[in-house]
């Protein structure tokens, strides 16, 4: 194969990779996710990030997964942690999300609500559930790391979580839930 045929062809391999990533990410622009709010206990200190990507993966054991686009910073750190927290978040929190989804956002305030487990992670005290978690699994995914967490605990608030706080995260924004259709 000549070297012009080649880089013809490379070219074109490069240029189909990049319109399905933008085409990939149009299409879950749109596609609401929950919002959870992912917190450790370090050497460095408490760190936290916000992710959207968590979901139930078994019962029996329970666990869940989640990714983070990067292994460095706050995302490193829990990913090297012995154990963290999921927070199920609702509208109430989405100022902290907010923050703790930028670089240098506002996080681990007395305002903010947080008290600390007696295992040692970063509690928030108002959510409806928070899931204490240790990784079982960590795998490589492109530039973003797949996390498949066993659930050691779960602490809920009392009662019923209110559907009308319900909070999903939808083309670059936290937006309330509606109605049930």
């Amino acid at each position: 194969m000549s070297t012009a045929l080649t880089q013809v062809m490379q070219d074109a391999a490069t240029a189909h990779a990049a319109e399905l990533a933008d085409d990939f990410k149009r299409a879950f622009r749109f596609h609401p996710a929950g919002v959870a709010l992912i917190t450790a206990a370090t050497p460095e200190g408490p760190v936290g990030l916000t992710a959207s990507s968590v979901a139930s993966v078994s019962v029996d054991p329970a666990a869940l997964v989640f990714s983070v686009t990067r292994t460095t910073g706050s995302a490193g750190l829990i990913l090297a942690a012995d154990s963290f927290l999921v927070h199920l978040l609702d509208a109430r929190h989405a100022g902290i999300a907010q923050q703790f989804a930028v670089s240098g956002g506002e996080r681990f305030t007395q305002e903010q609500g947080w008290t600390t487990l007696p295992t040692g992670e970063p509690h928030l005290a108002g959510v409806s559930a928070a899931l204490r978690a240790r990784s079982l699994q960590q795998t490589a995914v492109g530039g973003s790391m797949l996390v498949i967490a066993e659930v050691l605990e779960i602490h809920a608030a009392p009662g019923e979580p209110e559907a009308s706080n319900a909070m999903a995260y939808r083309d670059r924004a936290f937006t309330r839930l509606g109605e049930r259709i």
